[in-house]
This record gives structure tokens, C-alpha cells and sequence, in this order.
């Protein structure tokens, strides 16, 4: 096995993979709300669709159609590879290496979108085509003040389209223990495809900028809190892998 040097340290890594970009979602979603982002950018949006009494590209084929509808469908087939996977890894000796990654992917894609289920439920937000704002009829109640009046029913935050991608951030951790090297690029991409459906689903009115970015720093909490314990084994020295991960050539 080839010896492969990180840049990541144990003593930095609790820093760089959870404290940091805990406080930075933290401090973007306050900001946010202190500022009111979310409206400036969704009227933004709203305007320059030409928006007047709801959000033109809400049914827009290429948004509804093929972004949204075709995007839960390739989250619905990237699961189901993984469970397939799975178990392929729990039968066969070749893929058997495999298998504490395969379900370290599984829970953590699984409680991720579920945290997000929940969260919507509990918070009570509208989306921005509920409002009045927007042509709706409900007035704008961000979270946290969402729970504290009767509430509409709003099932909006945190954002659950783009937690369908996001969720899927726990494959850097999974590319760090067998393909480091390929870590970042799989970070990188799994952002873009998130991003793309937090866009979508902001242009048709669905979710505001913090719903989106919400269900990113919780994929994230989640898929980093739970790569401790499947490889619970520690950290080899002055790197920031598992110890007993499975190192590949590049």
C-alpha cells in the first residue's frame, strides 16, 4: 500500500471540518436574516423573470420539468445504486473493503434528507410564491419567528430539493478514506449539483437563499459527525484520514 500524504493534521481536524464552517453557515444565516437577504435576493429574481402576480418559471418545463422533477429522479437512482452497492459489498470478498464506506454513505445521505423532512415540519415557513410579496397569500414570517405565531403550514425550510444533493457531501469523507486524492474534486462536484438544484427551486419561488444554504450546513454537520464513528479507530498520525481506511493508488 502506498504511503499518500494529507494535508489535513488531527489536531487541525475537528477545526477545519466542523468548527469553521459551522461558525461561517452560522454567521452567513444570521447576517442573512439581520439584512434580509433572503427578500432582496428572491425580488431580484422575481423582476428579472418579470414576475408580477406569481413566478413565471415555476412551470417552465426546463425548471419544473426536467431540473426539478429529473433531479429527484437521479437522487432516487444514485440511492438506490448505493443500497445495491451495499449490499454487493456485504456478499462479494472483492467489494467487501467497501462496505463500511457503502454504509457510512447510507446513514448519513438517509439522516440528512431526513433531518431536513423534520425541520421543514417544524419550522412552518412559507415558501416566497406563498407570499403576498410574490403574489401569494401569506405575509413573511421568517424562522425563528415562524413558530412562535400560529403558523400557515409552510413546509419550506430547510430547503428539501437541494438536500437531495447536499446530502451527498458525505462522499468527500468516503473519497478520504479510499480515493483522497480525490477528495476536493468530489466535494466540488457534489456543491455544483447542489447548487444548481437551490437554484432552481429559487427561481420557480419555491426557497429562499437560507433554506438552501440551511440544508448544506446540516448535510455537512451530519456527514462530518458521523465519519468519527465508522472509523472510529482514530487518525493516523499527522494526517487526517481513519486509520484503518483503504488508501488506492492514484
Amino acid at each position: 500500500m502506498p504511503r499518500i500524504h494529507f494535508d489535513i493534521s488531527p489536531r487541525h481536524w475537528w477545526l477545519r471540518h466542523l468548527h469553521i464552517p459551522l461558525l461561517l453557515g452560522l454567521a452567513f444565516l444570521v447576517l442573512a436574516t439581520h439584512w434580509d437577504w433572503d427578500i432582496s435576493v428572491s425580488s431580484a429574481l422575481f423582476r428579472l423573470e418579470g414576475g408580477v402576480h406569481s413566478w413565471p418559471l415555476r412551470y417552465w418545463w426546463l425548471t419544473e420539468k426536467v431540473l426539478h422533477t429529473g433531479g429527484r429522479d437521479l437522487v432516487l437512482l444514485a440511492s438506490l445504486l448505493l443500497l445495491a452497492l451495499t449490499v454487493t459489498a456485504a456478499l462479494s470478498k472483492r467489494f467487501k473493503p467497501y462496505l463500511r464506506g457503502f454504509l457510512y454513505l447510507l446513514c448519513s445521505v438517509a439522516l440528512s434528507v431526513l433531518l431536513v423532512r423534520w425541520g421543514k415540519s417544524l419550522t412552518q415557513v412559507n415558501c416566497p410564491w406563498d407570499l403576498t410579496l410574490f403574489g401569494g397569500k401569506y405575509p413573511h414570517v421568517p424562522f425563528p419567528a415562524s413558530m412562535e405565531g400560529p403558523g400557515f403550514g409552510g413546509q419550506c425550510f430547510p430547503g428539501g430539493h437541494s438536500s437531495g444533493a447536499f446530502a451527498w457531501v458525505a462522499l468527500y469523507y468516503f473519497a478520504m478514506a479510499y480515493f483522497p486524492r480525490w477528495r476536493w474534486r468530489v466535494l466540488a462536484s457534489v456543491l455544483a449539483v447542489g447548487a444548481v438544484f437551490a437554484l432552481t427551486q429559487e427561481l420557480r419561488g419555491a426557497h429562499f437563499l437560507t433554506h438552501d444554504i440551511t440544508s448544506l450546513l446540516l448535510s455537512w454537520l451530519v456527514a462530518t459527525l458521523l465519519y468519527p464513528l465508522f472509523w472510529r479507530h482514530g487518525f493516523k498520525a499527522d494526517t487526517g484520514i481513519p486509520a484503518n481506511a483503504v488508501a488506492k493508488p492514484d
